[in-house]
């Protein structure tokens, strides 16, 4: 079994052996997907994971919002919310903030109902949400484009709360 790192609660390293293709490491309970390809796996179980594209395998926990930025200017830019494998009845807070001021510049809570996801957001910066392998069919005060099986979501200008439906 490889080494892996626990980064948090939340996330797991997996470096990729130099002289191998695949790797094998244990994972703690709950869904987990891999942040690279999307694939989830099952947790409490012993994987095996092809790891020859990358250097590392990135492993996200359910109920897990991650912040990617897509500019390079720390005011400017627009971020995107990755969701990850949101359960029923389980509230997901995400804060975003610029510079070290120690305020948000963005906070967005995330709340799944049966087949529906309430988003409601505070603070002036752009952003997208991305489903990470969830096929959304309708959103309330947002767009949608599904990019491969992930829907992306983009509020309405002053949209402060979202529906989506899936």
């Amino acid at each position: 079994m490889e080494k892996h790192y626990i980064l948090n609660k939340n996330l797991i390293m997996v470096p990729a052996p130099d002289k191998e293709k695949t790797v094998r490491f244990f994972l703690p309970e709950g869904v987990w997907t891999n942040f690279h390809t999307g694939k989830e796996y099952l947790g409490g179980n012993e994987i095996e994971e092809n790891a020859h594209a990358t250097d590392m395998i990135l492993l996200v926990r359910e109920n897990s919002v991650i912040v990617e930025r897509t500019g390079t200017d720390i005011h400017d830019e627009r971020c995107e919310l990755r969701v990850y494998a949101l359960r029923n009845n389980v509230r997901v807070d995400a804060d975003v903030y610029d510079g070290d001021c120690g305020v948000p510049a963005l906070s967005v809570s995330f709340k799944r109902n049966g087949h529906s996801i309430h988003i409601a957001s505070d603070g002036a910066k752009l952003y997208t949400v991305r489903m990470v392998n969830m096929y959304a069919k309708s959103a309330a005060n947002g767009l949608i484009l599904i990019e491969g099986n992930d829907s992306v979501i983009t509020p309405d200008a002053r949209a402060c709360t979202m529906e989506i439906i899936f």
